[in-house]
């Protein structure tokens, strides 16, 4: 079973999302979860903003599909911050 616990797990995840290994609206939220566990730090707080905003959102236009763009660019931002 895979832990979802630390930054090298956000990475892990966002990496799984870019490479098409993850869907990417579940991705987040795992990411999301990370961040929670971790006190929030400001490197997945897209993650956290994303997260909520993937659901009951719809009367603003706002679903888990018009979010995938924003999702793929957290996950290239974190990993890029990390070079």
């Amino acid at each position: 079973m895979q832990s979802f616990e630390s930054m090298e797990d956000a990475r892990r995840v966002a990496t799984q999302i870019l490479g098409g290994e993850i869907d990417p609206n579940l991705g987040c939220g795992l990411i999301a979860a990370i961040g929670e566990k971790l006190n929030y730090p400001k490197e997945l707080s897209m993650f956290l903003l994303l997260g909520h905003e993937q659901h009951g959102h719809e009367g603003l236009g706002i679903t888990a599909e018009s979010c995938l763009p924003d999702i793929l660019a957290a996950c290239r931002e974190l990993l890029a911050a990390q070079a």
